[in-house]
């Protein structure tokens, strides 16, 4: 009866106090049956780059020199041709990139947390919400929007924020567990919660679900299975996804997503690697000179949103690296294939001599021993040794383990670093956010 008439309310909801959203809905539903999703990906470029250049001053002058700026994109070929948006000019370039008489009330202002470097700014197109995104990725999940969920933040929301949004999913039921630094008590209530409404979703950053997972099993405590567990913003250890598995008696949905374009790919319940959401943005995995490299080969990841028409985003260097998988997935669906993400390539540990160690091998190389930690990170200084500073799990001697992964990273440096292993109460965050590395080096 409650789940009848929670989706009778949310059908109300969508359909008659929110048609936009109830529009863009059906609209992304019937992308996918489009005969050719790379052409229609192609179109939505096109139309974005005449909007850039006609509406945005940034991309007027950026674009000025090239020829194919004044009869627009014909080919696939001239997409190649424009020259990548850096974070460089994301920062300096934020009120002439922003399109010129866009209403405040069809845009939000955000910012990234910084944890890559200088934080950078753009405005989100409010006429293009990501809702319809989630909603998709959910129901490959067999989630419904209006089935109750349940996530894991680092910081309590405000009480004006959370009253809204009880009214805003009534009777859709949704629980929230602060996560830093949380009493028993608070650990206790949210799992009782859990139960209580059984959750269909659980979501939250990696850290953080990975942490209250440990909580369950450390203590022996069950909660009623959810569908699925979708973890964010971090890259994630297989080892971590076991785990939370077990905790949870749930799958572990991995995505790629950020700050600049919300949700860029994410795992079908086959996991065979990410589906690309190509209606809605286009990537590519390119080489030094921004020339795609082939399937299965490691690149540069460019991204364009295709939805943005506040704060256009073209062939933007994220800074992440990554690579398509040459095949489709034996789920059926025609959106194409990328892997987990595994680091940034801003993110990785470097030597004198000039080696660079990504995060993506360190995360290769910390397989087999992730389980006997909470969090673990490693400082760089300006004089290349590493401060390899972790968390434990439980009260057992991990020193063996840590001196293990310390020397792991000592070998792949040919010794030109040293390592100092370091336990600490709590991982340091950056902006929101606890990378892997965090580097000192000028």
């Amino acid at each position: 009866m409650g789940n009848s008439l929670a989706k009778a309310v949310f059908s109300f909801k969508t359909k008659i106090l929110n048609p936009k959203l109830n529009r863009l809905h059906q609209k992304t539903k019937n992308t996918l049956k489009e005969p050719n999703l790379e052409a229609y990906n192609f179109k939505k470029r096109q139309e974005l780059f005449k909007h850039a250049v006609t509406h945005s001053e940034f991309y007027t002058k950026k674009y000025a020199k090239l020829s194919l700026s004044k009869n627009g994109l014909q080919s696939r070929e001239e997409f190649l041709k424009i020259p990548p948006l850096t974070r460089a000019e994301l920062v300096e370039n934020f009120e002439s990139i922003k399109v010129k008489d866009i209403a405040s009330i069809n845009s939000k202002k955000m910012s990234t947390s910084g944890s890559t470097g200088h934080p950078v700014s753009i405005l989100r197109d409010l006429r293009h919400p990501e809702t319809p995104i989630r909603w998709r990725i959910l129901q490959w999940w067999g989630i419904q929007p209006w089935e109750n969920q349940a996530f894991i933040y680092r910081y309590k929301r405000p009480f004006s924020e959370r009253l809204r949004n009880s009214l805003l999913w009534w009777p859709t039921k949704r629980i929230f567990l602060a996560a830093a630094n949380p009493s028993k008590e608070h650990l206790e209530k949210f799992v009782n919660d859990f139960n209580r409404i059984k959750p269909t979703l659980l979501q939250g950053y990696v850290d953080v679900v990975f942490e209250f997972a440990l909580y369950l099993l450390d203590n022996n405590i069950k909660i009623n299975p959810p569908k699925m567990v979708w973890v964010t913003s971090a890259p994630l250890f297989e080892e971590q996804r076991e785990l939370m598995e077990k905790a949870f008696g749930a799958p572990v949905c991995d995505q790629y997503g950020n700050t600049e374009i919300m949700l860029i790919a994410a795992e079908c319940p086959a996991q065979k690697g990410l589906h690309i959401m190509q209606d809605t943005v286009h990537i590519e995995f390119v080489d030094k000179e921004n020339q795609p490299v082939p399937p299965n080969t490691t690149g540069r990841i460019l991204l364009t949103d295709l939805t943005n028409y506040a704060f256009p985003l073209i062939r933007y260097d994220i800074g992440d690296e990554g690579r398509f998988i040459d095949e489709m997935c034996s789920c059926g669906k025609q959106l194409p294939l990328m892997e987990n993400v595994r680091g940034r390539q801003a993110h990785n540990i470097q030597t004198p001599s000039g080696l660079r160690i990504r995060g993506e091998h360190l995360m290769a190389m910390f397989n087999g021993h992730m389980k006997n930690f909470k969090e673990i990170q490693l400082r760089q200084d300006a004089d290349y040794s590493v401060s390899m500073e972790y968390v434990p799990r439980g009260h057992h001697n991990h020193s063996k383990e840590i001196q293990d992964m310390a020397e792991l990273i000592i070998q792949r440096s040919r010794s030109e670093i040293k390592v100092y292993p370091k336990e600490v109460q709590k991982i340091q965050q950056v902006g929101r956010k606890t990378p892997l590395i965090v580097s000192y080096l000028k």
